[in-house]
Order: C-alpha cells, then structure tokens, then sequence
C-alpha cells in the first residue's frame, strides 16, 4: 500500500510538474539593450558564458561559452573566448593543436569540430607550464586539455583530451598541480529531464566526484554521492575537495584524506565555485526550478543569484552578495579580481560586473 501511495504522489507531482513546464514556457520577456543598472554592469555579445577563469597577469578572463547540456537543453557546440578586463572587449581565443601530451592515448581530436564547453579549470603546473582543463559536451563527453601560453596576446595549444563519452556526464573540473584531475559526474547517460524536475523534491544521489590519474585510470569518490554535482574545486594546500550538490542544495568540504565532510554550507540550488583571494566563492540560484521554466526561449534568464564568500576551513558563510538581475541571465559563476566580481551566467548573453564593496 505504502509503494502504490508514493507511486501516485509521484504521478501526480510529475503532472504538476508538466502544467508548470507548459504554462512558464514564455513567462520571461527577453532584455532589450546592453544596459548597466545600479547593481550590475554588463558587456554583451556572449553566448552562455558559464564559467570563467582569470590569467595570471590579472588582465584577462577565460570564458567558456557554453552550447548546451543534454537532455535538459538542447545540445550544440559553443566556444573559448577572451575578455579584456582593462578595454573591456571580447574576442575568440585562439587555438592552436599540439601534441597530445596531458590526455590519454586512446583520445584524438579533430581540429576542425568545435568543442562543448562548461565548466573550466587553470593551473599552474608543477614545471611552471599553465594548464587549462574543459568539460566538453561537444561532439561526444570529454575533457579537453590545454597550454595556455603568452605571445603577443594570450593563445591556447590543444594538448590532449580524455574521453569519456558513454561512462561520464561531467560538470566542472578541477586539476592539481601534476595535470591529474576532479571531475563532478552529474548523472547517468540515460538520465532525463523528468528524472532532473524528480529529484527537485526527492534528492536522490544521481552523481558523484571522480578523480582521473595520469596512467587514465578514473577513481570514483563514492563518499561524495549527492543530488546532481556542479561546481568542484581541489583545495591544494591540504587537498581538501569542495563539490556543489545543485538539487542537494548544499555545497560539502570533503578531507581527501579521511573520506569524510569537515564543512557544509546549506544554500538553494549552488552552481560553480572559484576558489580566490584565500576564500570559497560560491554562486547559487536564489530562486526555484520551477521558476526557471519560465526562461523558456528567452536569451536572458533574469531570475535573482547570490554570491556567497565562504571560509576555506568549513564553508562558512563570510559575507554574501545577492542580485536582483533584471539587466543579466541568472549567475553561475562568481570570480573576484581587482575590487569586482566578475559573473558569468548559463542562459544569458552577457557577462556581469559587480562591485565588491556592497556585499552583506
């Protein structure tokens, strides 16, 4: 009796679920304009620039422009760009192919596909090399490696891939400093997006963190399981991992070492996490998901986020920057530089600049 009554709260919530989906398809009018307002100043000309990661001369941004996430959006390939943060202009980095020398040896690329990009990672290496790590969704799952390399401008030089397609569905990236990598595994190939809205209310474990080896071996983190794993991040001075659960809606400090959590920071729905300035910065949806429905076919989802600086030794809350975003797409990425947090969002056309001080 007890399955059979859960079976029908499930049929009836997934009905609820479906006249929602139907009726927010439009729910949200598209922006109009490039237009800064009192809290957020924008530079446009963006296709969902998810993720984002400084140059270690402090002058640019990487920025992932991300296609698409199948099964719950349609997928198509993006692109790597470059922001300059001093003329504030953006241009398509430059990619160049070297020798597969970070991947696997069982993973090629062919120059003239695009890729996928989501979430990104920058290193420094251990031989003083750049290291750029990005979860690609296009054509097939991998992760791709780059030398980020300074010419006359900052370029790219492909330096291998892992593939992964049919075994992993990864999120974000984070390397060590040996080219070794964290990945968070957000579900299985077969998951659908019934499956995602599901797991709005039952939180089941769909995913967890796996750590690959240079040999291409893949350890999976199974301590780390949760409901769809986002943003990921490797505490280097005393390997400690953080992992974002988006439908968990917490963000976990895990100790390597022990297997065990030594913080928790309880937040709606967290997206990306940059590890800055000797802080956590996390980036989480202050609003539902079903909510976020609404976007529909809107290029900007004006939908409010915060920013949540949090303490490197258990995740607690520092201080917190929340938005309104009635001028950008909701954030997934919150970087701080030079007195300003940079956002990046996964549904908008835009990148955001907010400034530091007027945090809480």
């Amino acid at each position: 009796m007890k399955k059979i009554l859960i079976t029908i709260i499930g049929v009836i919530s997934l009905s609820v679920i479906a006249l929602l989906l139907l009726g927010n398809q439009n729910s949200i009018e598209s922006l109009a304009g490039c237009e800064d307002n009192e809290e957020l100043k924008v530079y446009c000309n963006f296709m969902n620039p998810e993720d984002l990661a400084l140059t270690p001369d402090g002058n640019f941004l990487i920025v992932a422009e991300f296609g698409g996430m199948a099964p719950l959006v349609e997928m198509t390939s993006g692109e790597l760009s470059l922001f300059n943060i001093k003329d504030k202009t953006k241009y398509k980095a430059m990619v160049n192919f070297g020798e597969n020398e970070w991947g696997s040896d069982n993973c090629f690329r062919d120059p003239s596909i695009p890729f996928g990009p989501h979430g990104i990672d920058l290193v420094q290496r251990e031989d003083g090399r750049l290291q750029l790590a990005v979860v690609s969704h296009y054509p097939n799952e991998s992760i791709e490696m780059f030398e980020l390399i300074k010419k006359d401008s900052w370029v790219l030089e492909w330096k291998g891939c892992i593939d992964v397609d049919g075994k992993y569905y990864f999120n974000d990236v984070s390397l060590d400093t040996s080219g070794n990598f964290y990945a968070s595994h957000m579900f299985d190939s077969d998951f659908s997006l019934i499956d995602a809205l599901w797991n709005v209310f039952a939180k089941s474990d769909t995913g967890m963190a796996v750590k690959w080896t240079q040999d291409n071996k893949f350890e999976e983190l199974q301590y780390t399981s949760g409901s769809f794993p986002n943003g990921i991040a490797l505490v280097q001075k005393n390997n400690h991992l953080i992992v974002n659960y988006n439908l968990g809606d917490k963000s976990i400090l895990f100790d390597l070492d022990s297997k065990q959590p030594i913080g928790i920071y309880e937040h709606n729905s967290p997206d990306n996490v940059v590890i800055q300035d000797g802080f956590a910065w996390v980036t989480n949806h202050d609003h539902s998901v079903l909510e976020s429905l609404g976007c529909g076919k809107a290029v900007n989802c004006t939908l409010p986020f915060s920013v949540n600086k949090l303490s490197l030794l258990d995740l607690s809350l520092v201080k917190s920057y929340k938005f309104k975003s009635k001028n950008m797409g909701v954030g997934t990425v919150g970087l701080p530089h030079d007195e300003s947090l940079w956002i990046g969002s996964y549904h908008s056309d835009r990148i955001a600049e907010g400034n530091l001080s007027l945090g809480e």
